[in-house]
Order: C-alpha cells, then sequence, then structure tokens
C-alpha cells in the first residue's frame, strides 16, 4: 500500500520593525493512505483558516509520499483520567507524578516549573537531560519536534483538531525513543485547558485542568537520560522515523 506523510503548518506575522515575528497558529500531521490525501489536505487547510488563534498569512502543506516498510507500529500507552477542581492542583499532580522521574536531588519540582517557562515561547518542545541538568536542542528556540506519526487505520477526514487522539499518538511515540523518560505537555491552545504527563512507566496520565480557559501559553518538555542513549539518536527518532500507533 502507498503510504504518505502529510504535514500543515500555519504562522502569522505579528509586531512591528525590530519586534516583528512569526507566531504559530496551527500544525497538524497525518499519514494516510493514496486514496485520502486530497480530502485531508482540504481539512487540514480548513482547520488552519478556521484555528481560535487567528487568521494565518501563511498556510503551508508538504506532502511526502513513505515506504511502508519504513514504517514502525506502537501500542498506544495505556490511558489514566485524573479530575481536578482547579489548574493549580492540575499542576501540582502532574509535577507529583513527573518529578522523581527526574532523579534525585532538592529542588527539582521548581526546577521543573522553570523549565516548563522556558519552553513557553518555543516552537518545539525543550530536550532535557536529566543526567547533566543541561538542554540538549541543537537549536533552544525552535526545540525538538516529533514528526511522521498517526493513528493506525485512521480514516478520519475532519478539519476540527482531536487534542485526545493526537496527543496520545504524540506521546507514544516520544515514549518509544531511546533514552526517554518522560514528557510533560500543556497545550498552547487557549480554549483547550488539558494537559498531559507520559512515559512507558506512567502511561498517557490525562490530568484534565493544567491552565485557565484563554491562555495561550503551553509548552512541552521531553526528559532524556544520555546515560541510555545519544541526543542524536533521540532526536533522529523523534524527527524521522515513521510511526503508526494502534490506538
Amino acid at each position: 500500500m502507498d503510504y504518505y506523510s502529510l504535514k500543515m503548518r500555519a504562522s502569522q506575522q505579528v509586531g512591528e520593525g525590530e519586534q516583528k515575528h512569526e507566531q504559530h497558529i496551527s500544525g497538524a500531521e497525518r499519514i494516510v493512505c493514496h486514496d485520502n490525501v486530497e480530502a485531508i489536505c482540504a481539512a487540514m487547510v480548513r482547520r488552519a483558516l478556521t484555528h481560535s488563534k487567528g487568521d494565518p498569512d501563511f498556510i503551508n502543506v508538504k506532502i511526502e509520499k513513505i515506504n511502508e516498510s519504513d514504517i514502525q507500529i506502537l501500542k498506544a500507552l495505556p490511558v489514566t483520567r485524573i479530575d481536578v477542581d482547579t489548574w493549580q492542583q492540575g499542576l501540582d499532580k502532574a509535577l507529583e507524578l513527573i518529578t522523581p522521574l527526574m532523579g534525585s536531588g532538592c529542588g527539582l519540582r521548581e526546577k521543573l516549573q522553570e523549565l516548563l517557562r522556558e519552553t513557553f515561547p518555543m516552537r518545539g518542545a525543550m530536550l532535557y537531560d536529566v543526567a547533566t541538568a543541561t538542554r540538549l536542542e541543537p537549536d533552544h528556540a525552535r526545540g525538538v519536534r516529533a514528526t511522521y506519526m498517526d493513528a493506525l487505520h485512521s480514516s478520519v477526514v475532519d478539519s476540527c483538531k482531536n487534542h485526545f487522539n493526537e496527543a496520545i499518538v504524540l506521546a507514544t511515540k516520544v515514549a518509544n525513543a531511546p533514552g526517554m523518560v518522560a514528557e510533560f505537555c500543556i497545550s498552547d491552545d487557549p480554549n483547550y485547558i488539558t494537559g498531559y504527563v507520559a512515559s512507558k512507566e506512567l502511561g498517557y496520565v490525562r490530568i484534565m485542568k493544567m491552565k485557565e480557559m484563554g491562555d495561550e501559553n503551553g509548552g512541552r518538555i521531553f526528559l532524556f537520560d544520555s546515560r541510555k542513549a545519544s541526543a542524536e539518536e533521540c532526536i533522529e527518532y523523534l524527527q524521522k522515523k515513521k510511526v503508526l500507533v494502534e490506538v
């Protein structure tokens, strides 16, 4: 069967003069069969044009044929849901779950909160080495992006974002990357307040409130252990390995 990787990215120019910069509006990606390429590309464009973060000035859609033999099939992480009354409780729960995975030491909880704030302006995720307490992204502004992934047998054509489905696919790929310890994520969508922590040990832990409604800040941290793999191996897997997830 012929498969194609579809990627959409939309952005908007904001600011004036030297302060002018590109702001991310929307992004999506799929791995689909030949017959679904046209319809899903159209749905991606509709999604970019109707996003809550505003009207894009630029929309890019990339179509790339991929070999079926290059695709890895993964079973989705098991899912746990945690309900909380406030976003502060949700953030506390996420920190409680993920801090022990960073190893021992004083101030790890505060360090994780500091790292999360640093991710807010980033385009991708932070890659943080728990062994050396250093950031390993080649470009700290861009970060590291997990790409080339989708749900196995998915044929859904929809211009609306399904946060849960997309997140479980991404989290499963990330958890299987060489040297990966865990992932910590809060969406930057102002209308979506659910976040998650995930790892092979924790599974995918969905925490229903992790920020206030209307808050455009969000970020993603990949916690990595350089004693188990090289950063180059991890980044190569995240950015180039083709993955389909059994959801």
